[in-house]
């Protein structure tokens, strides 16, 4: 089985457009090599991260990231095992919406801020499948 992990950190106040590109094209390529397949979320300086794969690879993927500067206040909201994968064509996706279209695809009507819509799915992880659902549905159109 597959673990998908979804977690949610405030990017460092330093981190800046070019620094964060050269990231992202490391994250697609060592993703690749282990395996991990995902989609990676920046609303408002915050990262939202969803990452699928071998359970072992993503803990430790996990555990690298926990270390990571670029990032702080690292929370892990969603765990699941998973018979698919959800991203399976992309070893990161990336968008950057605002947090009126996350509230949107996590069916929220009243969240306004990023913090709300996390702080949303964490209460109720049934929410999580719509959230994905309407989240590859976007990446989609």
């Amino acid at each position: 089985m597959l673990l998908q992990m979804i977690y949610s950190s405030e990017a460092a106040p330093d981190l800046v457009l070019a620094d964060f590109e050269k990231m992202l094209a490391e994250f697609r390529v060592r993703n690749q090599a282990r395996g991990i397949t995902g989609m990676l979320l920046l609303v408002e300086g915050v990262f939202v991260q969803i990452l699928e794969g071998e359970s072992d690879r993503v803990l430790t993927l996990m555990r690298s990231l926990e270390r990571d500067g670029r990032h702080r206040d690292m929370k892990v909201f969603y765990r699941s095992f998973v018979e698919e994968r959800s991203f399976a064509s992309w070893s990161m996706a990336y968008l950057s919406p605002s947090a009126e279209e996350v509230a949107r695809w996590a069916e929220l009507g009243g969240a306004t801020t990023i913090q709300d819509v996390v702080a949303s799915l964490e209460s109720d992880p049934k929410r999580v499948e719509s959230f994905i659902v309407n989240l590859l549905h976007s990446i989609a159109d």
